[in-house]
């Protein structure tokens, strides 16, 4: 693997941070749908720039097999409604506990990768780590409740 890739995970994280705190601080001037809007369209933008710079054209061929339209279907939504409800949660809450909430996603990673894919490639480990996430989630939005109920 190329080194330089092997940090493209970290660097993600770095971005998603800083959407974070800029989304919070955002909502104070924007509507969501407005912010959407925008997002899409840099989105729109980037896709641009790889089929100039990266000479990546855009290809149709998915289309014509249903389980692979399906699975791109899938691939193109979930991360657009997982970026609606987490605007919403930051828009609601905070950065820090949006981002905080999210966390558990690897839980869910694992979840869907076994219930669609039948992926089994994890061990105690793993589900270790899933049990201690999840806690966390569960001692977060507890907390949260009782901090907005008190």
């Amino acid at each position: 693997m190329n080194i330089v890739l092997a940090f493209f995970p970290i660097v993600a994280a770095m971005f998603y941070g800083m959407a974070f705190i800029f989304t919070e601080k955002a909502m104070q001037s924007i509507n969501v749908a407005s912010y959407i809007f925008l997002v899409a369209l840099v989105e729109l933008l980037l896709a641009l720039g790889l089929m100039k710079f990266k000479a990546e054209p855009l290809t149709w061929d998915f289309m014509q097999n249903k389980i692979d339209f399906t699975i791109v279907l899938i691939a193109v939504m979930s991360p657009a409604l997982g970026w609606l409800f987490t605007t919403y949660a930051i828009k609601n809450t905070s950065a820090v506990y949006a981002a905080m909430g999210e966390i558990s996603y690897p839980i869910f990673t694992v979840l869907f990768a076994f219930l669609f894919f039948g992926v089994r490639n994890f061990d105690w480990t793993v589900f270790l780590g899933g049990v201690l996430i999840m806690a966390g989630s569960f001692i977060l939005v507890y907390g949260q409740i009782h901090t907005k109920a008190g």
